[in-house]
C-alpha cells in the first residue's frame, strides 16, 4: 500500500489510504482470532526492524537503520516459518474441513469455522475485488482469492509466495521468478506467467486508469511511458520467460527491494481479462475466477461480502476458517458491536481501551498492539499559496505542536511522537537529528511568526484546516488539539473542515491542489525508505517539488551500499522536516481485541514484542491463514448468527 492502503488488519473502520489498500484487501482486513490473556499487552518501546528482501532471511535486530539486501542471486528457502504452523497439532481422528484439512483438537466444528467482521463504508466506494482493478475502491476481504509472488512473516522477512524462487542479474536490472507448477484457476485454466504479464499490462493501460500506477512508475521498465500512452503496454518490462512458469521483470534501475514490492502482486486471470475486458468480473460470484484458497460467494456493496472455500486449492496456505463474512455498515462503533458479540474482533483506540477495562466481561481480554504499516499522521501545506509559501510561517506552526500532550491526553498507549516521516525501526530512520527542527518550542514559534510579519498573530488570515474523513475516531480530538495549540501559542485562527475521503483526495490531487492546509496519514507499502520518503517527491502527493530532496532520493534508491543509502536518506529527512512542508505529529500503533474463540499462532508475539495480526493483514501475503481458527467455545461468546 500510504498505498491507498486500505488500512486492513482486523476489519478496520478506517478508510483505505494509499497503502491502506494494502493492509486491508479492501476497506478492512479480517479480524482474526485470538485467545484472551489475563495480562494486557504493553506497547513495545522500540519498533521492529525492517525486513530484508531476501527470502527466508533472518531479520536484523531493531535499529535506526537496517541494511538493505545486496543485488545478487538469492538462495530461497521454501520452508514455512515456525510462526505459520497451527497453534495446536491436529489430532489423528479430528474433524476435517472443506479442504480436507484436520482441525486442531480444540477447534469448533467445520460449520462453525466462520468469522464475522466490521467494515465502515463511510467515505468508501466499493467497486472492485482485485488490487489491480482498483486499490482505493477494493471491497472488504479482498486479497484472499489469489496468491502474490512473495509473502511476509510476522518478523518482516520476505519468503516465496506463488514464486518458488527468484534471482537477479549481475547488473541488478532483470529479476527472474520461477512459479510453482500445478495450480489452476477455478475456470479450469492453468496458472501461468501470462496471468501476471496481462495483469501488469492492464494496470499500465491508460484506458484502465488504475489508481495505483505510481507504485511501479520508475521501477518497471517502460511502465511510466505506458501509463502516459507513449509506448504500448506490451513493451513494459514484464514478460514470460522460456516456459509458462518463468516470469521476468526488467527494471529502470537496480531495485534491491523488488521482492518486497511484489507482496502486491495478486494476479488477475488472463482469460478473465480477455473475456470481460476488465477485472470487474470478480465482483460477480457467477463470473469470479480465483486460484487461492477462497472464492466469492456474495458481494453486496452496501451490505456484506462473503467468501467460501475454493476446494480446488491444494497449496501451502490451506486455512482452517471456512467462511469469512464482512458485514458493511455506514458509521457506528466497531467497538460497541464487538462488546455486544456481533463481530469477532475490533480495532480499538484509547477511549475504547478505557471502556474495555471498565467492562467486567472484558477485564481479562488481552490488548494486542503492533505498528501495522508504520503509519505517520501529519499536517501539510500548499507551499505555493499564501501564507504557507513563507517557510518561517510553516516552521512556526511546527514548533507550536505539543506532541507529548496530544499523545498523553488522547492517543496513549497507541502512538509515538513523530519528528519525521520514518518510525523508529523503519529502514534508514533517524530521530534525534530531527527533534530540534520541529520540537515543541512556543518561544521559538512566536519569534518565527513575528519574523514572518505576523507578531502575536496580528494580520494573519483565518485559515481552514481540511481533514480527510474516515480516519481514526481520535482524529476530531487530535485536530481540535492542534487548532487550539496554534491559537494559544501563535494567536491565529484555524477553522476545521471535514471532507469525505473521495472529496478530500480529489481536491488534494488536483493540479494545482485545492487543499492549502490539511491533515492526512501515510503508511508504507514495502520495507524501504524509498517508499515512505517518496511521498514527498516532486510531482507526487504534495507540491513541495524540492529539487535537492528529489536528487537525494534519486541517488539513494539504486545505491547498493547501505551506509551510503542511510546517509543520503538522513539528509533527505533533515531537509523534509526542516523545511516544514509537513508537520509530523505522531506514529500510530494499532490496538486490537479479539473474541476468546479466536486462536492461532499468528497472534503470538513476534521477535520485537508486537502481537496480533500484523501488516498486511489476514490474506495470502502472510502466513496467517494456516494458523488461525475458531475454538470450540464460540457459542459462549458469539451473539450474532454467522449466516
Amino acid at each position: 500500500m500510504s498505498t491507498p492502503s486500505q488500512d486492513r488488519t482486523v476489519r478496520t473502520s478506517r478508510a483505505l489510504t494509499r497503502r491502506g489498500f494494502i493492509a486491508a484487501g479492501g476497506a478492512s482486513a479480517v479480524v482474526l482470532l485470538a485467545a484472551c490473556s489475563s495480562t494486557p499487552a504493553a506497547a513495545p518501546t522500540t519498533a521492529p526492524a525492517a525486513a530484508t528482501s531476501a527470502p527466508a532471511a533472518t531479520a536484523a535486530p531493531a535499529a535506526t537503520a537496517t541494511p538493505a539486501p545486496t543485488v545478487q542471486p538469492v538462495a530461497i528457502s521454501t520452508a514455512v516459518p515456525a510462526t505459520a504452523t497451527p497453534a495446536a497439532a491436529a489430532s489423528a481422528g479430528g474433524t476435517t474441513n472443506a479442504w480436507g484439512k484436520a482441525l486442531p483438537p480444540d477447534a469448533a466444528p467445520a460449520n462453525k469455522q466462520v468469522t464475522i467482521g466490521f467494515n465502515n463504508s463511510e467515505g468508501a466506494n466499493y467497486k472492485a475485488q482485485d488490487f489491480y482493478e482498483s486499490v482505493y475502491a477494493r471491497a472488504p476481504d479482498a486479497d484472499l482469492f489469489n496468491i502474490p509472488l512473495t509473502r511476509i512473516d510476522n518478523d518482516f522477512n520476505i519468503h516465496p509466495g506463488h514464486a518458488s524462487k527468484w534471482d537477479v542479474s549481475k547488473d541488478g536490472l532483470t529479476w527472474t521468478f520461477t512459479l510453482k507448477p500445478g495450480y489452476k484457476w477455478t475456470d479450469g485454466n492453468d496458472v501461468t506467467a501470462n496471468d501476471w504479464v496481462q495483469t501488469f499490462r492492464y494496470s499500465a493501460d491508460p484506458k484502465h486508469a488504475w489508481d495505483f500506477t505510481w507504485y511501479w512508475q520508475g521501477v518497471i521498465k517502460n511502465y511510466t511511458e505506458a501509463t502516459k500512452g507513449t509506448v504500448p503496454t506490451s513493451q513494459i518490462g514484464v514478460r514470460q520467460g522460456e516456459d509458462p512458469q518463468t516470469l521476468i521483470f526488467e527494471t529502470e534501475q537496480p531495485v534491491p527491494y523488488m521482492p518486497a514490492q511484489l507482496l502486491y502482486s495478486w494476479p488477475l486471470s488472463a482469460a478473465g481479462l480477455e473475456k470481460y475486458s476488465s477485472g470487474v468480473y470478480n465482483t460477480n460470484p457467477s463470473t469470479s475466477i480465483s486460484f487461492g484458497p477462497y472464492k466469492l460467494q456474495e458481494w453486496s456493496p452496501d451490505k456484506r461480502v462473503v467468501v467460501v472455500p475454493n476446494t480446488l486449492y491444494k497449496g501451502d496456505l490451506v486455512p482452517n476458517i471456512e467462511q469469512i463474512i464482512g458485514n458493511i455498515y455506514k458509521g457506528g462503533s466497531q467497538f460497541l458491536r464487538f462488546q455486544a458479540g456481533e463481530i469477532d474482533g475490533a480495532e480499538v483506540f484509547a477511549p475504547d481501551i478505557k471502556a474495555a477495562q471498565a467492562d467486567p466481561k472484558m477485564k481479562d481480554f488481552h490488548l494486542y498492539v503492533n505498528p501495522q504499516d508504520f503509519r505517520v499522521y501529519y499536517a501539510f501545506f500548499d507551499v505555493t499559496a499564501k501564507p504557507w509559501d513563507n517557510v518561517k510561517v510553516r516552521q512556526a506552526f511546527a514548533h507550536a505542536v505539543d506532541r507529548d500532550s496530544i499523545i498523553k491526553g488522547i492517543l496513549a498507549p497507541l502512538a509515538l511522537p513523530a519528528y519525521g516521516a520514518l518510525m523508529p525501526g523503519y529502514p534508514s530512520s533517524i530521530q534525534d537529528p530531527l527533534k530540534p527542527l520541529t520540537n515543541f518550542d512556543p518561544a521559538k514559534a512566536k519569534q518565527l511568526l513575528a519574523d514572518a510579519g505576523y507578531p502575536g498573530g496580528k494580520g494573519f488570515p483565518a485559515v481552514t484546516f481540511y481533514i480527510r474523513g474516515n480516519g481514526p475516531p481520535t482524529d476530531p480530538a487530535v485536530t481540535q488539539a492542534l487548532a487550539a495549540g496554534w491559537k494559544q501559542v501563535l494567536g491565529v485562527q484555524v477553522n476545521l473542515q471535514n471532507l469525505d475521503q473521495p472529496s478530500f483526495m480529489t481536491k488534494l490531487n488536483a493540479k494545482p491542489t485545492q487543499i492549502p492546509f490539511g491533515w492526512i496519514s501515510y503508511g508504507m507499502d514495502y520495507f524501504d525508505a524509498s517508499n515512505m520518503l517518496g511521498v514527498w517527491k516532486g510531482g507526487g502527493r504534495h507540491n513541495w517539488n524540492n529539487k535537492q530532496y528529489d536528487d537525494l532520493l534519486a541517488k539513494a534508491g539504486p545505491e547498493l551500499n547501505q551506509d551510503t543509502r542511510n546517509s543520503l536518506y538522513a539528509d533527505a529527512q533533515k531537509l523534509l522536516t526542516g523545511d516544514a512542508m509537513s508537520i509530523f505529529v505522531y506514529f500510530q500503533l494499532h490496538g486490537y481485541y479479539y473474541q476468546p474463540f479466536y486462536k492461532g499462532s499468528a497472534l503470538d508475539k513476534d521477535k520485537y514484542g508486537y502481537d496480533g495480526l500484523e501488516w498486511p493483514g489476514f490474506g495470502t501475503a502472510t502466513y496467517d491463514l494456516p494458523s488461525t481458527y475458531i475454538a470450540n467455545n464460540v457459542d459462549q461468546w458469539r451473539h450474532a448468527a454467522p449466516a
